[in-house]
């Protein structure tokens, strides 16, 4: 097992808060709008982040959502992370809060619309092991989210692993070795 170190996500994580739009005081573009669903919200001619980000939905029913994003985005109902320069990786981060994002779901607080505190964000607690094994991390991740999610990838590499089972099998059960001496 490889060595890490426990932190809080405020120390792990530079912080991007979103910033308050309306979609009628803006125009249309092709600039995604981040504002705490699942998918964009609608489409903007600005963006208030470009680069690598980890986005945390503020509030609503898909309050403690995560996603990441590596394009210009327009961050406006929640919480940005990105990495910090020589301890993490956003893309580390990203897949560190997604597997706990029942977590942060279930963080919501709030009668009308539930939301997600930045405090109680901050105070998560990452592991953190070195850079090299974050990025070790995060290729067999891509890998196997490609396999996974990306039919064209997926899809001929899962044919290609049953047709050697099954070749495999087939010989096993076929070769009556002892029926040969």
């Amino acid at each position: 097992m490889f060595g890490y170190v426990v932190l809080p996500l405020s120390s792990v994580a530079k912080v991007f808060r979103g910033e308050y739009i309306t979609k009628k005081n803006e125009k249309t573009g092709t600039i995604p709008v981040i504002l705490g669903g699942q998918e964009p919200a609608y489409y903007i001619d600005r963006s208030n982040h470009d680069g690598e980000i980890v986005v945390i939905a503020r509030s609503g029913a898909s309050a403690g959502f995560v996603s990441y994003w590596n394009q210009p985005i327009f961050v406006t109902d929640g919480f940005g992370y990105e990495e910090v320069e020589g301890l993490s990786t956003t893309k580390y981060l990203y897949y560190v809060l997604k597997n706990i994002e029942m977590v942060l779901n279930s963080m919501k607080r709030g009668a009308g619309v539930p939301h997600v505190s930045s405090e109680a964000l901050s105070n998560i607690r990452i592991p953190l092991p070195s850079l090299e094994e974050q990025k070790r991390i995060v290729e067999i991740l891509d890998r196997f989210d490609a396999l996974c999610n990306d039919l064209s990838a997926g899809l001929p590499a899962e044919i290609e692993a049953r047709k050697k089972q099954y070749e495999y099998y087939r010989d096993k059960l076929l070769s009556f070795k002892e029926l040969q001496k």
